[in-house]
């Protein structure tokens, strides 16, 4: 049996190994490669412009989004129980209050104890009730901000009109769709039709069609603003998901398109033959 300082630095380090580390890893370089890309494409749109009096694009504004969000699906992979437990027994005699700064004292400088200690801060051992009651209704408030900005019938309207407006736009989201169908219509995703069936492909046919190509979706029990997006039967969830990029990338769809292309859902251009002249 493990004691003493050996055991503590044991049971900080058990944290470590997440069992998501692997996926992580290939979701880190799956968001720099769209970033990348995205901002491959403003700068390269930003010189074709010509004019040296507009202001250099922002290169990719969601990344520092997408990567807080990888790293706090992370830390959820952690093993973090035996360590939890482990500190509860350490600190079970003290008051509430010098637990916290009891277990930092144990656990060793550095990446490994601040990791560790960040585990246990919120745990009710640990926690401050009147902090946690704080805590609880600054999201309560921000939940019911939220509400407010959950998509309705009239914001896809908004979007699409102003899809429709940007160059490429209805054929790329019409692509989109299209792919979509034939991907989920394939014998191999029979499971996961709905229960009334696929429905036909239903283009985006201009201006003139939004609201009756609104109509054609087929609505939620909860409403068009659910957000579980698994909920929702297709085509709805391909239009809320097009959406979602497009608003997210500021209707740029040639960085909409490149980011559906890395995500597999879309797919990418055939590369054009190399066309060699005869005697050549």
């Amino acid at each position: 049996m493990i004691h003493s300082d050996e055991k503590v630095r044991q049971m900080a380090r058990s944290l470590l190994p997440s069992k998501h580390r692997k996926q992580s890893r290939e979701a880190r370089e799956r968001i720099h490669r769209e970033a990348r890309q995205e901002v491959r494409l403003e700068l390269a749109a930003w010189v074709r412009s010509g004019d040296l009096e507009q202001d250099v694009p922002l290169l990719a504004p969601w990344e520092r989004k997408e990567i807080r969000m990888e790293v706090r699906w992370r830390r959820d992979g952690d093993k973090v129980m035996p360590f939890i437990r482990w500190a509860t027994a350490r600190t079970r005699e003290l008051r509430r209050e010098d637990r916290l700064s009891h277990v930092r004292s144990l656990l060793p400088r550095g990446v490994i104890g601040e990791h560790a200690l960040g585990h246990v801060k919120h745990t009710t051992a640990f926690e401050d009730p009147i902090e946690k009651a704080w805590r609880n209704r600054y999201w309560l408030r921000k939940q019911a901000q939220r509400k407010g900005a959950l998509w309705d019938r009239g914001e896809q309207a908004r979007l699409l009109r102003a899809l429709i407006q940007e160059p490429d736009g209805q054929r790329t989201f019409n692509r989109f769709l299209r792919e979509r169908h034939a991907c989920a219509s394939a014998p191999r995703n029979q499971g996961s039709w709905p229960r009334k069936g696929l429905p036909p492909h239903r283009p985006l046919l201009g201006l003139h069609d939004v609201l009756p190509f609104l109509d054609t979706l087929t609505r939620h029990p909860w409403g068009n603003a659910v957000r579980t997006w698994g909920q929702q039967e297709p085509p709805a969830h391909w239009v809320r998901l097009f959406l979602q990029r497009f608003k997210a990338h500021r209707g740029y769809i040639p960085s909409v398109r490149a980011t559906l292309e890395a995500e597999g859902l879309l797919e990418r251009p055939e590369k054009a033959r190399l066309w060699k002249p005869p005697g050549r």
